[in-house]
């Protein structure tokens, strides 16, 4: 079985209604939510956060969760992109 990606299980994209999907088991549900924080370093506690939200929250809700994840990932991508080339722009402009 594959693992659940973040892109799969929730919309990248605002919300503007409960996003619906079929239920997803716990540990499908983990495998999303773990794939949204991916590159982020967790400590112990920051592991039992996860297992406590995987268990508390329900589909929708984690939804949201991981779909603001991802919208703050793609939103700093874009930022970073949008400096570099801002760099790139003012590199010509001072040179001599």
């Amino acid at each position: 079985m594959s693992s659940m990606k973040a892109r799969h299980y929730a919309p990248i994209a605002p919300l503007e209604t409960e996003p619906f999907g079929s239920y997803t088991e716990p540990e499908q549900r983990e495998e999303a939510l773990r794939d949204a924080l991916r590159g982020v370093e967790l400590g112990t506690y920051d592991q039992r956060m996860i297992d406590w939200t995987v268990k508390r929250f329900d589909n929708s809700a984690l939804r949201v969760l991981v779909s603001w994840l991802e919208r703050t990932r793609k939103a700093g991508v874009v930022a970073a992109l949008e400096a570099d080339q801002a760099r790139q722009a003012n590199r010509g402009r001072f040179a001599r």
